[in-house]
């Protein structure tokens, strides 16, 4: 609440300032900050920050990739772990995902023939309340 009196009091006393400076201030002011802003030193370091930002966002960008990419597989595996093996060779019934198959997943029998083709049975749809 402190905050929003606080950005009140201080839009109102710009409002006050800038309207008693009037329309030749504000011209002043802009061109000096045009001036500054296309000033070939200024237009130099803008360009070199802008390199530098793009270059660490890539940097960040691989790094996030590489962790995703690992804690996709550490979670991969913990679902095979607990759901019962790979589902390649162990003969232990697990589940592979096939997107062929209405739910997305098929189970794999000990012969490893998957059951994406058998019918997924009496579905049952929960509706939401809505407001």
């Amino acid at each position: 609440m402190k905050g929003k009196v606080l950005f009140l009091v201080a839009g109102a006393a710009g409002y006050v300032l800038g309207a008693r400076a009037g329309r030749e201030r504000y011209e002043q002011i802009s061109s000096v900050a045009a001036r500054a802003w296309g000033n070939p030193k200024v237009q130099s370091t803008v360009n070199d920050l802008e390199g530098k930002a793009t270059d660490v966002a890539k940097q960040a960008g691989a790094k996030a990739q590489e962790k995703v990419g690992a804690a996709a597989g550490s979670v991969a595996g913990t679902v095979r772990a607990k759901v019962g093996g790979s589902g390649e060779g162990e003969g232990g019934g697990g589940m592979v995902y096939d997107p062929a198959s209405a739910s997305g997943v098929a189970s794999v029998d000990d012969s490893g023939a998957t059951s994406a083709d058998e019918p997924l049975g009496e579905q049952h749809h929960t509706r939401m309340p809505t407001d």
